[in-house]
């Protein structure tokens, strides 16, 4: 802990302060002193005048408002810059465990905005100023993508339009009604556009009745752009003319249909998502397809390197590779087919859980009494394409080219009643991996109704929950007595295997309770939610849980990337001693919140009596 908490050290890991210099972490460090909450202990009150910056060291504090809480920050968050310079806090900050906070002074804080150019450009860049640093930090062929990207495939607000003689305060309604922040007036000839900052210098300022014509305020010269025109020439046009909104038109007769924000630009950029579900959601072959497959991978690199939560990449990274998924199947898939099956991902993927590209793990729901000639080499197509777009082919054989995998709906409900009924170890594998199933192409009701089979066939079944859930306990925490790591030795020496310490305990056990109470979601932070809600966790288990299964996602995503780019195996294998003190730590505490929830789901499913 010591390394944690020495405020230079720290504070040189996280943006900006690690754009600073050590004599000037040290100067800043001056005015940093330590503050420590107790869990439930409030930090900061909806309201309040802030007098620190913080940020977390250790432990997790929740916003809420209203008591309804918003989100949770955890090591290396901060908060909060915007209070600061607006002078309240909009939100109530509170521990949600014991945590330890740095605080700067905000005389302190604000002085680095004022003399520091990358605090600066941080927190209070403009638009021209966050593209330039934006372009410089991306190669060409990251932007490669947006440059090519037409405006009308981002984003637009709806386009409100008055006409000239419309009263001001009409006006201001109009936008309200809506949630907008700007109007078009239609003059004679041609546009213009009054906006928030409108109303409130031209009116509120200088007096003007509400009752004058909006065209008296508006300014008349509305800038247009064709939605076939790229975002990329959108971007130098609001910089050219120093302006936040253009207004979007379609054909010859230039109608307008909506209006680009600089905000919706920037975030389209920013994210690059988007970007690529448009790519693959136009491909016409797999070969247009490998595109977007290569820059999915690129861009879960980026955000992770950015510090973004691990969830928010798993969540982005599903539904990227879903939509993948589901455009291949329409590509190589003839219409009937789609029509009478559900193509569905299973394990990790359909949990939404992955964090790198990993095996193929996919299967085939046919509807009852269909029959499609050639299934086997259609099938065997997909896979190959898949292999084609960098995804490797299971080594366990769960894909749809293999014939378990490709069924009809009775037929895995045949076989769901021997898994129940005669379960053995790979039965109770082969049901895990159903049951944390989605659907990504073709008709979902199929596997809809696969699911209400299960829980309705298991419903009551005690013993057979006892068995399933027994594969919780399968692997040791490889936690010694005296909290020392437990790694192995010969191939991965000095390494231990994080999925069978703590992510698959942790996957399963919640799997476990989620099946016995019918929970619907797969994914295993909303299962816990949902277990939490039902009252089969407390509150405080279910933060831990919820923790501990983000942090393990982190590290794991974190080492699969670094060994990626060595051109390793992105396996499960972590090194401790390669992590940092202050993750070392954490690791210890997951373990033992793991040992804990072990306890738990033997006490609950009463493990000890299954023979």
């Amino acid at each position: 802990m010591l390394e944690t908490l020495h405020a230079p050290r720290f504070l040189a890991q996280i943006e900006p302060f690690s754009f600073l210099e050590k004599s000037e972490l040290e100067e800043i460090a001056q005015s940093t002193d330590i503050f420590y909450f107790k869990e439930g202990e409030k930090i900061a009150k909806k309201g309040e005048t802030p007098e620190r910056y913080f940020i977390l060291a250790k432990g997790f504090v929740k916003t809420s408002q209203e008591g309804e809480r918003l989100s949770l920050l955890g090591p290396k968050d901060s908060f909060e810059a915007r209070a600061l310079l607006e002078g309240s806090y909009a939100l109530d900050f509170i521990a949600a465990e014991e945590s330890l906070l740095f605080g700067i002074k905000k005389e302190a804080f604000l002085q680095l905005l004022r003399t520091h150019a990358a605090f600066e450009r941080y927190y209070l860049d403009d638009i021209a100023q966050k593209m330039d640093a934006l372009l410089k930090r991306r190669s060409d062929k990251d932007i490669s993508i947006f440059m090519a990207t037409k405006i009308k495939e981002c984003p637009l607000q709806k386009a409100l339009i008055v006409e000239a003689e419309t009263s001001i305060l009409e006006c201001a309604q109009i936008m309200s009604e809506h949630k907008a922040d700007a109007l078009i007036v239609k003059f004679e000839k041609g546009h213009g556009i009054i906006t928030n900052t409108t109303l409130r210098e031209k009116v509120i300022l200088q007096g003007l009745p509400s009752s004058e014509p909006a065209h008296k305020i508006a300014t008349p010269r509305l800038i247009t752009m064709d939605e076939e025109e790229f975002l990329f020439g959108a971007l130098l046009s609001l910089i050219e003319h120093n302006i936040q909104r253009l207004a979007i038109t379609r054909g010859k007769e230039k109608q307008i249909v909506g209006i680009l924000d600089q905000i919706d630009l920037l975030s389209s950029i920013a994210s690059k998502g988007h970007l690529i579900n448009f790519q693959i959601q136009k491909a016409q072959t797999v070969e247009e397809l490998e595109g977007a497959a290569k820059e999915t991978l690129t861009l879960i690199k980026t955000l992770q390197a950015q510090g973004v939560r691990t969830r928010e990449i798993t969540r982005l990274l599903y539904e990227l590779n879903a939509k993948l998924y589901k455009r291949l199947f329409e590509i190589l898939m003839p219409k009937e087919l789609i029509e009478n099956s559900a193509l569905i991902v299973l394990g990790s993927e359909g949990r939404g859980e992955q964090t790198l590209r990993t095996d193929q793990d996919n299967a085939l729901i046919l509807r009852d009494g269909f029959e499609m000639d050639h299934l086997e080499s259609l099938t065997q197509r997909f896979t190959d394409a898949l292999l084609f777009l960098g995804f490797p082919p299971c080594p366990g054989g769960i894909m749809l080219s293999q014939s378990p995998w490709r069924r009809s709906l009775s037929q895995y409900l045949e076989e769901l009643e021997e898994w129940i009924f005669e379960p053995s170890g790979e039965r109770v594998m082969r049901f895990s991996i159903l049951f944390d199933a989605s659907c990504v192409g073709g008709d979902a009701r199929l596997l809809d109704t696969l699911r209400q089979k299960i829980f309705q066939k298991t419903l009551g079944q005690g013993v057979f929950f006892a068995r399933f859930a027994l594969a919780t306990t399968l692997f040791e925490t490889p936690l010694s007595f005296f909290s020392n790591f437990v790694t192995e030795s010969k191939e991965h020496e000095g390494e231990l295997d994080i999925k069978k310490g703590a992510i698959f305990p942790l996957v399963h056990g919640i799997r476990s309770l989620a099946l016995q109470n019918s929970c619907p979601s797969t994914n295993t932070l909303e299962r816990i939610r949902e277990l939490e809600e039902r009252g089969v966790l407390s509150a405080e288990f279910a933060i831990e849980l919820r923790e501990a299964f983000e942090f393990l996602l982190q590290i794991k995503m974190q080492i699969q990337i670094e060994k990626h780019e060595k051109n390793l195996p992105a396996d499960n294998y972590i090194n401790p001693s390669k992590l940092g003190k202050f993750e070392r730590d954490l690791l210890r505490d997951v373990f033992k919140i793991t040992e804990r929830f072990k306890k738990f789901i033997t006490h609950h499913f009463k493990l000890n009596m299954v023979s």
